[in-house]
């Protein structure tokens, strides 16, 4: 583990002390409502996945609609109680990821075509865990959260397909559109994170930010070299004469 994913490990293990502590604490634990909402997203693949696989569509497509009603629910209560937090923010992309995940590959067991998105949208992930592990700050951007959005259509689509009537074009052109947005997210991610410049430019960066700013004690040795004058040697005609 380099130096950059270790500070990451340490950051995240602070943050969810502090979380743990806050939901020990009575008069904090509010605070860590929008978190908790946020987190049981985790459980989707548990229970949506299965339920597909046993054709319980109804089952399915009821806790697509629990679980994808915290993702509005949990950003709203946490900017009403002033609760936001980067542990907040970094845990809502996460199980944002793992949801649209869960959706598709539920989708995929009655509409293969969407394995194609499963793979873009694995290759998104992976982009932003790069991002991350090297000790530079991820985020979305406007494209992405359009496509997050038009995925978890695409994948409940396909969760509740086996149980309602739809054109047998619909959910292949879909899949169609949100593999375009997914191909403009990874452009606009991998421009937001600089991964277009050119190595030359990246090198001079890295030179830059290592400059260490001078010691004051550094600054007044300099400026006692620069203001040093050698005093002239005064000698008389008889000294000279002697030397000659």
């Amino acid at each position: 583990m380099n130096e950059e994913s270790a500070k990451v490990k340490e950051t995240y293990e602070e943050q969810i002390n502090e979380a743990i502590q806050d939901l020990k604490t009575p008069g904090k634990r509010k605070k860590q409502i929008p978190n908790l909402l946020t987190a049981s997203r985790l459980l989707s693949p548990l229970l949506i996945i299965p339920a597909a696989l046993t054709g319980a569509t109804t089952f399915a497509a009821i806790s697509a609609a629990i679980f994808g009603a915290t993702d509005l629910v949990d950003g709203h209560l946490a900017r009403k109680w002033d609760a936001k937090s980067a542990l907040g923010a970094d845990l809502d992309a996460f199980t944002d990821k793992i949801f649209a995940g869960t959706l598709l590959i539920a989708g995929a067991i009655f509409n293969p075509v969407l394995i194609a998105n499963i793979a873009l949208e694995m290759a998104i992930a992976g982009v932003n865990i790069k991002q991350k592990l090297s000790g530079n700050e991820s985020g979305s951007t406007l494209i992405g959260k359009a496509k997050t959005w038009v995925l978890f259509a695409l994948g409940g689509l396909g969760v509740i397909a086996p149980a309602i009537e739809l054109s047998p074009a619909l959910i292949p052109g879909l899949a169609l559109a949100t593999a375009g947005l997914q191909g403009a997210t990874i452009l606009s991610y991998l421009n937001k994170y600089n991964w277009f410049q050119q190595p030359t430019e990246k090198k001079q960066v890295k030179k830059t930010s290592h400059i260490q700013t001078p010691s004051e004690e550094q600054k007044t040795e300099y400026t006692k070299s620069l203001s040093y004058q050698p005093r002239p040697i005064c000698v008389n005609n008889t000294e000279l004469e002697q030397l000659a």
